[in-house]
């Protein structure tokens, strides 16, 4: 605490004079810039660098408490290494609301999308399948999956004093190699896109949780992800208009998002002005940094009222290009209302740095770089919205076994409803499991768990059951163990992890390195069904996630199956490794389960011809 207050002590004495002595206007001034901020907490060490940080940040300490008071923080955004338990994360976010500078709630926000973005223990709130799972139900179902697991997950949020969610992803993902949005995505048609994201929206914001429609003007054709470079997207303008802004457009217009967040993306047909990088290149302005996209397109153009929040600044998009403070005044004179995460905060050290940010920020103020009424009436949204959060009459919230029972119940039928058959089905069912010997191929070997706790939930005893799993280049055993099989039944998750799953980049640079890369296990797992093809043996072949990859196995698998989810439940002793959507399949191959899921997405076979249910 010494350190910080020494540090703080520099900072505003090289800023003019003590924060007590500035003139009104100045104090003013930046209690609206700080009212544009919002930090993450993920990690804190009292001593120490941010560099070697690594412990999570579960409880509020003085340090931070104080940063969000004196510099008037209007918002936070809290991680999974924030989130342990119930009680624990009620206890952190009473703890910081007693920290705000105003009496007004803070905006306390997260990433719970559903489906592998989510940031809430699933041990006590269950993440469902996600949204391209619910676009696989729109056929069948209408939009009664994405409202009730907007309303869910609304429940969830608010039940532990979560007032703001990042969701849902309107990205219309037309691209099967987008690395980032993939199964984030409700489909591939943007209407589609809309219908069901509106009912998403709708349901969470009726249930007393602000909802974000992201990444503006669209993330869904895109091949880099933005948290590791700079994407571009090369749309002409009809296309961005009639795919890419659609969901956008759509949702402004019928359901009033309380935010709309923006992408790291360069966009061409909608502003090809350049801007200097620190390293004096000149690059194509992304849309979180152009004036022409957030002012004169989602907020004029597309009449957007309410408040325009960048994705996080420390993304490799903007941080390898631009320094903090220049992206936070670029993307304030671009019209962005909130400067999300401009950089981690893990030390004293770290929040005297904000402070410097800041001074930063009030200069480019006083130099006009920045216009201070375009600054304070972007804060008078904010506080507006805080304000619209401390007279909503507070929502009935379920008791904690209830709601846990609901949801858990909802993500099994979610999983049922949504499980597709691609193509066409050549196996004969219901199967005989008692008749048959079972060679299973899974992505690690608790996913081979997962399907034998599939097979003891619905009673099930094949003659035999071994399993091999793609983690090893080793084939020799997994070819004896099919020879022996008459059924094979292989699952693949594709693509591999993104740090929008794990949280920021570096989580994703810290996973331990697979023997064979996602692309190496595919192959290994066509040529292993091959293989079973060309013994005559029964095949099945599951797709964990994104389905792209059953095109691949249009000539070896009896039967494709889509579950656009590999979540596990809860943990019990009786089944350690659960999960509602290795039920469904097999409860499918029992003829106990429809599969009433229709693609969201086109696939393309290895002919070019195009594949839909």
């Amino acid at each position: 605490m010494k350190q910080y207050a020494l540090l703080l002590a520099v900072m505003t004495l090289s800023a003019g004079g003590c924060m007590g002595q500035k003139s009104v206007d100045q104090q003013d001034l930046r209690r609206q810039i700080g009212q544009k901020l919002m930090i993450d907490l993920r990690h804190f060490c009292a001593q120490g660098s941010s560099a070697q940080c690594k412990t999570d940040l579960t409880e509020l300490p003085k340090e931070f408490s104080d940063a969000i008071t004196q510099l008037h923080l209007g918002g936070v955004i809290l991680f999974a290494n924030n989130l342990k338990d119930t009680h624990q994360i009620r206890r952190l976010t009473a703890d910081l609301q007693q920290a705000s500078s105003d009496g007004l709630p803070l905006l306390i926000g997260i990433d719970q999308e559903g489906g592998r973005v989510a940031r809430l223990p699933t041990s006590e709130f269950p993440a469902f399948a996600g949204n391209m799972a619910i676009g696989a139900t729109l056929a069948s179902s209408g939009t009664r999956y994405a409202t009730e697991v907007g309303q869910a997950i609304a429940q969830q949020l608010k039940s532990l004093g979560i007032n703001l969610n990042f969701a849902p992803s309107v990205d219309v993902n037309n691209n099967p190699a987008n690395p980032v949005i993939n199964a984030r995505s409700f489909g591939d048609k943007a209407a589609a896109v809309a219908w069901a994201g509106g009912a998403m929206l709708s349901a969470m914001q009726n249930a007393g949780v602000l909802g974000t429609v992201k990444h503006f003007p669209g993330h869904g054709d895109t091949h880099v992800d933005s948290h590791t470079g700079l994407p571009l997207v090369e749309h002409d303008r009809a296309t961005v208009e009639a795919v890419d802004l659609y969901p956008f457009r759509q949702l402004i217009k019928q359901h009033q998002p309380a935010l709309v967040m923006t992408a790291h993306i360069q966009y061409p047909a909608l502003d090809n002005s350049s801007l200097i990088t620190k390293s004096g290149e000149a690059v194509i302005k992304p849309a979180t940094l152009s004036r022409a996209i957030l002012t004169d397109l989602l907020r004029e153009d597309m009449g957007f009222d309410g408040i325009i929040i960048t994705d996080a600044l420390n993304m490799a998009g903007i941080s390898q290009f631009f320094d903090p403070a220049q992206a936070v005044i670029e993307t304030f004179a671009a019209g962005a209302d909130i400067a999300l995460m401009p950089y981690e905060i893990k030390t004293p050290s770290d929040i005297a740095a904000l402070q410097v940010l800041i001074d930063q920020v009030v200069t480019a103020v006083q130099q006009g770089k920045l216009n201070s009424a375009e600054i304070a009436e972007s804060a008078q949204r904010v506080t507006r919205l805080r304000q619209q959060l401390s007279t909503q009459t507070p929502p009935l919230v379920l008791p904690d076994q209830q709601r846990l029972a609901q949801d858990l119940h909802l993500e099994q039928q979610l999983a049922q409803a949504s499980l597709t058959v691609v193509g066409t089905n050549k196996l004969k069912l219901p199967l005989n499991f008692a008749a048959l010997k079972l060679h299973l191929i899974a992505p690690d070997q608790t996913k081979c768990q997962s399907w034998l706790q599939a097979l003891k939930h619905w009673g099930v005893q094949p003659l035999a059951v071994t399993c091999s799993d793609l983690t090893s280049s080793e084939q020799n055993q997994a070819l004896a163990q099919i020879k022996q099989a008459d059924l094979v039944l292989g699952s693949l998750i594709s693509p591999a992890q993104s740090a929008a799953e794990l949280g920021v980049l570096a989580d994703l640079q810290a996973l331990p390195a697979m023997k064979l890369t996602v692309s190496e296990q595919k192959q290994l797992l066509v040529q292993l069904v091959q293989q079973a093809k060309k013994l005559a043996k029964k095949t099945v072949m599951v797709s964990l996630r994104t389905p792209y990859e059953l095109a691949d196995f249009a000539d070896s698998a009896d039967v494709r199956l889509a579950t656009y989810s590999y979540n596990q439940k809860p943990q019990t002793a009786e089944r350690p490794f659960s999960g509602p959507a290795y039920d469904a399949v097999i409860g499918f191959l029992l003829g106990n389960v429809q599969a009433q899921g229709q693609l969201p997405v086109s696939l393309t076979t290895e002919d070019k011809s195009i594949e839909r249910r």
